[in-house]
């Protein structure tokens, strides 16, 4: 018996004011931030949201904080709109973390109890939304039997209740890696285009509107796992060489509790 979810409650016409934060950390090899922060904006217009507000990409960890505690006060991110949305574009070193401009951990978890709903009453009952593109630093070449032990550098993913983190740590500059030349040109991602994972999930929501989240990531994931079995298979130039650790496809950790969609149909939206 199929049973029935309730849905989070929308306006006539859904509002969105998003967060975008993308950080340029120092010695991290991000080559498609600026690519990645240009799809975001362009998908969030095309969908009808609220122009973004965006950090500067030189934020350091106390700048960052403090913008989201503002943004928290202003009603136009809370009592006025039907969710938050929060995109998140910088590098890691573990789960459920990203890096400030100076390369200082910030944990999601810390951006996320900004927001709950003990310290944010706006946003009580609401979908609170975060999309992570970290780049891994861990993922890197190294020679078979000098692996490090990094199990102890793990964090579990944070969850809180009525938010959603669907998280990359794909790195964007892994298709720079020196790959053998049996690697085939045509099966190589177009870095210019920005990161795999924010390109391919922008084109899900573009496609699959009034799609519940969940099924979304599901979807992009789909569309993601050709791409992370290419480079699981892949052989580096010097045949002493391989990846410190496989490709995993995205993470989503979901404590929603209803059903819930990024924008509507198309029919619903346009009248």
């Amino acid at each position: 018996m199929l049973v029935h979810m309730e849905t989070y409650t929308r306006s006539k016409k859904p509002y969105c004011k998003p967060i975008i934060i993308p950080i340029k950390v120092k010695d991290c090899d991000y080559t498609s931030i600026d690519a990645d922060t240009k799809t975001v904006k362009e998908t969030f217009k095309q969908l009808g949201y609220a122009e973004p507000e965006v950090f500067n990409q030189d934020s350091d960890r106390d700048a960052i904080l403090n913008q989201l505690l503002n943004i928290r006060e202003k009603s136009e991110f809370t009592e006025d709109t039907d969710f938050l949305l929060c995109v998140i574009i910088s590098c890691s070193d573990m789960n459920g973390c990203f890096k400030d401009f100076n390369g200082v951990d910030i944990s999601v978890d810390e951006v996320i109890h900004i927001f709950n709903t003990e310290n944010c009453i706006g946003l009580r009952g609401k979908p609170k939304i975060f999309i992570l593109q970290t780049d891994d630093l861990n993922i890197s070449t190294k020679t078979p039997g000098q692996f490090s032990n990094t199990e102890g550098d793990l964090t579990r993913l944070p969850t809180q209740a009525d938010s959603l983190i669907y998280h990359c740590s794909i790195p964007s500059s892994i298709e720079t890696f020196p790959w053998s030349d049996s690697v085939k040109p045509e099966n190589k991602w177009n870095i210019a285009q920005g990161s795999k994972f924010i390109h391919t999930f922008c084109n899900e929501i573009r496609k699959e509107r009034g799609t519940d989240i969940h099924q979304l990531t599901f979807k992009v994931n789909a569309a993601m796992k050709e791409y992370v079995d290419d480079i699981n298979s892949r052989t580096l130039q010097q045949q002493n060489k391989e990846l410190n650790k496989h490709l995993e496809l995205p993470i989503c950790t979901s404590q929603l509790l209803r059903q819930f969609t990024l924008c509507q149909k198309q029919k619903e939206t346009d009248v």
